[in-house]
């Protein structure tokens, strides 16, 4: 099918580069020659050391400070408003640590969303407004009117309308291309830093309100075991020099609160907000089914009752499908965090009392098992949707999830 001339098909054609320019500025940041067959490591955790290094440093300073400090007080800086500065330092250190490239994928994947929407709402308009048209001939204006967007000001006819659906459709196909290639790359990207998804459970995930925390937190851990490793080599080569060793050991005990302050987020997100709307929305449905049901033996309008009888029984299907999977993920994550507070407290006691920069070294390095360990028990189970009727009711959840 010929595309017509539009804003839509412009637009199609701007975003289908963007993959490829994501990848070619990466390469250049790296110096390695990356491709869409062909993501390394190195290019996808492509954070400043430096950069890291510096909002290391700065938490670690509020961090020293905390103890030396008035628990509350009503004039002055006292505990509170110290721990608050250091959470908020933590939060900056955190975007430090993702990835331009998965965060340009991500950020690009839900933008093909949301335009994906707002053609299918225009094809809707279109062919409502094609019903009620008067005429059948293609109008005069329409004719010498350019692009999509000019013409649908001026439709009057249904041959109009016939031509704008024809450019919304070849809109909606060229959107859903670009969605399923820009899923691929996203896998192949997290593939790189050993998050093993293929392109169907991610697209599962990414219609998950939580698909975006689990991707963030999956790169972030994965940036830090590196800076962690990074840390350890110039601990080493810092040689007999205690302050420096100590230093970085300090970098480590705020890398275990960057990842402390990730999983109670995603604990408290999907404790709080997340698992009783659906409840909530489980009751409406319920009351829904059960109102139908007493409609229905009153005789009247039965098979519209029966059909949102169904309707409210595949809502309930895929919220009890929905409430496994986070929940799910919440044990993974809730366990992590035990591991983190556990670690983080053995990490602090031993940043207050060591006296040997010998010593730091290997005690960095057990820092980095404990990330791969939290890396790998946090790892997304994903099972892949039944059928598309489901895909759309889960994905219909996740609108409401988010408002």
């Amino acid at each position: 099918m010929q595309t017509p001339a539009g804003g839509g098909s412009i637009n199609f054609h701007l975003r289908s580069k963007f993959t490829a320019l994501m990848l070619l500025a990466v390469t250049l940041l790296t110096g390695g020659a990356a491709s869409a067959e062909g993501i390394t490591r190195d290019q996808v955790l492509s954070f400043d050391t430096r950069g890291a290094l510096a909002a290391l440093e700065d938490a670690l300073i509020v961090h020293d400070e905390i103890p030396t400090l008035e628990s509350s007080k009503m004039l002055g800086r006292d505990q509170r408003s110290a721990n608050e500065d250091l959470d908020n330092l933590v939060q900056e250190a955190i975007e430090v640590f993702e990835s331009d490239l998965i965060t340009g994928l991500r950020d690009q994947y839900r933008k093909l969303e949301d335009d994906l929407e707002s053609e299918r709402n225009r094809l809707t308009e279109y062919r409502a407004e094609r019903i009620l048209a008067s005429r059948e001939d293609p109008s005069l204006r329409a004719k010498l009117v350019p692009g999509e967007t000019l013409k649908r000001f001026v439709a009057v006819s249904r041959a109009d309308y016939d031509a704008l659906i024809e450019t919304t459709q070849q809109n909606i196909a060229n959107l859903e291309e670009e969605k399923a290639n820009t899923i691929v790359q996203m896998s192949k990207a997290l593939n790189a830093i050993g998050v093993e998804l293929n392109s169907d459970q991610l697209e599962v995930m990414m219609a998950s309100v939580i698909g975006d925390d689990i991707v963030t937190m999956s790169v972030v851990f994965n940036s830090i075991k590196d800076m962690t490793n990074q840390l350890a080599e110039l601990t080493q080569e810092s040689g007999e020099n205690l302050a420096h060793a100590k230093k970085y050991y300090g970098m480590v005990v705020m890398l275990h609160r960057i990842i402390a302050a990730m999983q109670e987020n995603f604990v408290k997100q999907v404790d709080e907000k997340y698992l009783p709307k659906l409840e909530e929305y489980r009751q409406t449905a319920q009351a829904n089914i059960k109102e139908s049901r007493e409609l229905v033996n009153v005789g009247t309008g039965v098979a519209t009752l029966e059909n949102n009888i169904r309707s409210n029984k595949l809502t309930i299907e895929v919220i009890d499908l929905y409430s496994g999977q986070l929940k799910s993920q919440r044990k993974k994550v809730s366990n992590g965090l035990e591991v983190t507070l556990r670690e983080m407290n053995v990490a602090n006691n031993t940043y207050n009392t060591v006296s040997l920069s010998s010593a730091v070294v290997s005690m960095i390095r057990e820092g980095s098992n404990t990330f791969e360990h939290l890396i790998s028990i946090q790892m997304p189970d994903v099972h892949e949707f039944q059928n598309d009727e489901v895909r759309e009711e889960f994905r219909a959840i996740t609108a409401k999830l988010n408002m």
